[in-house]
């Protein structure tokens, strides 16, 4: 056997050994096209197999246990051309482990397996990430054959474990990431995996993904083995350039194996296709692009994820991401449902992943602008001010009274028509319609617009807009309200479609027509001014946003009697204060603003609960972190007791508002009852989202929650998880990731009170000006409570704090 066979021959003679002799023979003669070797090679094995003296002679060999002191064999885990793993116990004085135990085959292996074997101990030892099965130890048997033992992992393969239980996207998403993340790991060590696939990672039962068999694995820069081509690897998830052999396997090889998982976990299929016959998949690996996207083989998926996976899987490596910590990187975004890298510089991408961000307030912000156009469409009606506006109305009424009265079901070859359809083929009609006005048509299309979005139809309502506007500027006399309320229309459109540029200048040109005073109504400059602040925002120049929601809140002060002018001014209103909760020094200010916005709502009896419960969750939590439980606790608990009859048991703001009640609890000296709320949330949420910062912010408070209750070590345990993924996912500087550290070293020092301990909590607290609220109050008393758990001669050195009630 030599070492151009290691991976591949164990996994494809396990594969045909329980043919039958035709279809073995035609899967090695299709073998045999792609790699004459290693098919010659399996045909020689199978032909042994009819020799019973030799095969019962080398079976006697091959069955010989190992004789390793302090260890018991308890059972055979697999087996292969290669050797076999076997689950022992290892044991060290009175500490027994349970270890898996991998040894090459007594027979037919030579000195380069040896090397390649001893390799991967050598590349193990120096790996230590949760997500890497940990070698445990090493060396050689009875019988000089050479051993290692990694920590047993009694889970289930990767893709078994996402068939049997069908997690959620996000789920497999994240355990994708997790793998990433390890491998990423074994890159910065200077490792290459070069063997990813289903076979080498299985999931525990935390949930956990576990990487394992390095056998050959390269360290970078060293050189190669004996052998080169698609043999060294598992062909399903050989990259490119492996399969070609045109070159030394790299962390791009990595990347397109990690590509593939992710594809073949979202999708339950292949990049390629069948991939039984391994020539027809060697010539598509080389030659062909992956079929269509995992959104268009699995719903629910998207175009994030789909970009994501194909960038993995492009044939140039200097194509894919730079790395595995890329990769992983962009796995992260998406699950925090941030912008993704692999779409940097699609057309209008990073604007409707900020739509999606800011939906609750762009909704308020497009309520307002459709009760805008009914006010004043009911206003134009009730003063009857022209002829020509009734006769407008009564076009537009007449005319989808019409389409759909004489809609044909025998126009599609479905036989059915759909209201979509009907809303196309309407804008189709009148973009040659000649009998109408201009101005009658233009309020039709319009009308069409604003359905077609209701649809998802964004594209068609913005030509649709488009049609409406040139109309419009075609007048001798433009109606400076249609025009403008057009504009604002398409810039809508514009932006979910993914060409802010474009809306900026719709928006900027609606503003300059309500500057000359020609527009009447009076709540399409909120509007205009929330779209055009809004992508202020977005675009980073926060100042001149501020400035725009200002004035929206200024120009819907005397429109409060109006449900329409409400709605613009409490989203204003509550933007602005979620700005001015990041600072302590601003704080004051907003809990100002959104009392007074909730007591306009109070006194004109507004009661929508989507714009309601946010702000009356943001007013609670900016008083508890001013420290003002009592008023905190007055105005949660309301929220708490409606939260739930509206938004139902498993919405995620309800989480978030449940959350803010427990940690008022924590703070209130009720550390018991915080806790048995983080945990019944922490159910409730089940890991569903396990990379979106809300799951691990509430991880976070339940670990805070834990020492209060002077739970230090678990406390301890909570945050190194919540820490670490700050670290993946770039937050290590922020301040959570400073107050947890913070919080860490606070627990540590309580299990081990002595000087070194106090430096680090010290060290922790240098930045703990920057809290808010009660996390500054609580990182004061922490170091007080250190403090005075020190040994008197330690305790004298430190310099006196100000004293903090204990949490």
């Amino acid at each position: 056997m030599h070492g151009t066979d290691y991976q591949r021959r164990k996994e494809i003679w396990l594969e045909l050994l329980d043919l039958d002799d035709a279809v073995r023979a035609e899967r090695l003669d299709a073998l045999a096209r792609a790699d004459a070797q290693l098919a010659a090679a399996l045909r020689a094995q199978f032909a042994a197999m009819e020799q019973p003296l030799a095969l019962l002679d080398r079976a006697g060999q091959e069955t010989a246990l190992p004789e390793l002191p302090h260890y018991r064999l308890i059972r055979e885990l697999g087996r292969g051309g290669m050797g076999r793993v076997w689950l022992a116990e290892r044991t060290l004085g009175d500490a027994v482990q349970r270890v898996a135990l991998k040894q090459i085959a007594h027979t037919g292996w030579d000195a380069e397996d040896r090397r390649r074997f001893e390799r991967e101990r050598r590349i193990l030892a120096g790996l230590a990430h949760p997500n890497i099965a940990a070698l445990v130890d090493g060396g050689s048997d009875a019988h000089g054959a050479p051993f290692l033992a990694t920590g047993f992992v009694d889970g289930e393969r990767i893709d078994r474990h996402v068939e049997l239980h069908a997690p959620s996207i996000d789920a497999r998403v994240r355990l994708v990431a997790r793998i990433a993340d390890a491998v990423a790991y074994a890159h910065r060590q200077l490792v290459v995996h070069r063997d990813l696939k289903p076979a080498n990672i299985l999931v525990g039962a935390d949930g956990e993904p576990i990487l394992l068999d390095f056998g050959i694995a390269r360290l970078l820069g060293e050189e190669a083995i004996t052998g080169t081509g698609p043999s060294q690897m598992t062909l399903r998830y050989a990259a490119p350039e492996q399969v070609r052999g045109d070159g030394e396997a790299n962390v791009g090889s990595d990347v397109y194996a990690l590509g593939v998982l992710l594809y073949e976990l979202l999708t339950g299929h292949s990049p390629y296709g069948d991939t039984r016959d391994q020539a027809a998949l060697l010539a598509a690996i080389l030659r062909e692009d992956p079929l269509p996207p995992p959104s268009q083989k699995a719903p629910g998926i998207g175009g994030d994820l789909d970009a994501i996976a194909m960038k993995a899987l492009r044939k140039r490596p200097e194509d894919r991401y730079a790395g595995a910590d890329a990769f992983a990187a962009d796995l992260g975004l998406w699950l925090a449902r941030e912008p993704v890298e692999a779409r940097r510089g699609e057309r209008g991408y990073r604007a409707r992943a900020f739509v999606r961000r800011r939906w609750p307030w762009l909704a308020a912000v497009a309520a307002a602008a459709a009760f805008a156009v009914y006010h004043v469409a009911a206003l134009d009606r009730q003063l009857d001010r022209t002829q020509r506006e009734r006769d407008r109305a009564q076009a537009l009424a007449g005319y989808f009274g019409e389409l759909f009265k004489g809609a044909k079901p025998s126009d599609t070859e479905r036989g059915d028509i759909s209201a979509r359809e009907l809303l196309e083929r309407s804008v189709e009609d009148l973009r040659s319609d000649r009998k109408r006005r201009p101005e009658t048509r233009a309020t039709m299309l319009l009308a069409a617009a604003d359905a077609l979005g209701y649809l998802g139809r964004n594209a068609q309502a913005r030509d649709a807009c488009v049609l409406a506007i040139d109309l419009l500027r075609g007048l001798p006399a433009a109606d400076a309200n249609q025009l403008a309320q057009a504009l604002s229309d398409v810039a809508a459109h514009r932006i979910l479609i993914g060409d802010p540029a474009a809306a900026r200048r719709d928006i900027d040109e609606a503003l300059g027509l309500v500057a000359t005073g020609r527009v009447a109504n009076p709540y399409l400059p909120i509007t205009l001014l929330q779209q055009a602040a809004m992508m202020d925002e977005e675009a980073g120049d926060l100042d001149r946003a501020r400035a725009g929601y200002e004035r929206a809140v200024e120009l819907s002060r005397p429109l409060l009697h109006t449900r329409e002018g409400l709605t613009g001014y409490l989203a204003a209103q509550t933007n602005i204060a979620t700005w001015d909760m990041r600072d302590n020094a601003t704080l004051p200010a907003a809990e100002a603003r959104l009392r007074e916005a909730l007591d306009v709502a109070q006194r004109e009896r507004f009661d929508d609960p989507y714009s309601l419960f946010p702000m009356r969750t943001y007013l609670a939590r900016i008083l508890f972190d001013q420290y003002k439980l009592a008023e905190a606790r007055t105005v949660l608990d309301p929220v708490l007791h409606e939260a739930r009859a509206w938004y139902g048991g498993q919405d995620s703001w309800l989480i978030v508002v449940f959350s803010h009640g427990a940690t008022l609890a924590t703070l209130e000296g009720n550390a018991g009852e915080a806790i048995t709320q983080f945990d019944a949330l922490l159910a409730t949420d089940g890991g569903s989202n396990e990379e979106h910062p809300n799951h691990w912010a509430l991880r976070s408070d339940r670990a805070i929650a834990g020492l209060a209750a002077r739970q230090w070590r678990d406390a301890a345990e909570r945050l190194l998880p919540v820490l670490a993924w700050r670290g993946r996912n770039g937050q290590s500087d922020g301040t959570a990731a400073r107050f947890e550290r913070a919080a860490l070293a606070y627990a540590r020092c309580r299990l081990q009170t002595d000087e070194r301990h106090m430096d680090e909590l010290r060290q922790a607290l240098r930045d703990a000006d920057t809290f808010k609220g009660w996390k500054r109050r609580y990182s004061q008393a922490w170091l007080t409570a250190c403090e005075a758990a020190l040994p008197a001669p330690a305790a004298a050195a430190v310099t006196p704090s100000r004293a903090e009630p204990s949490p």
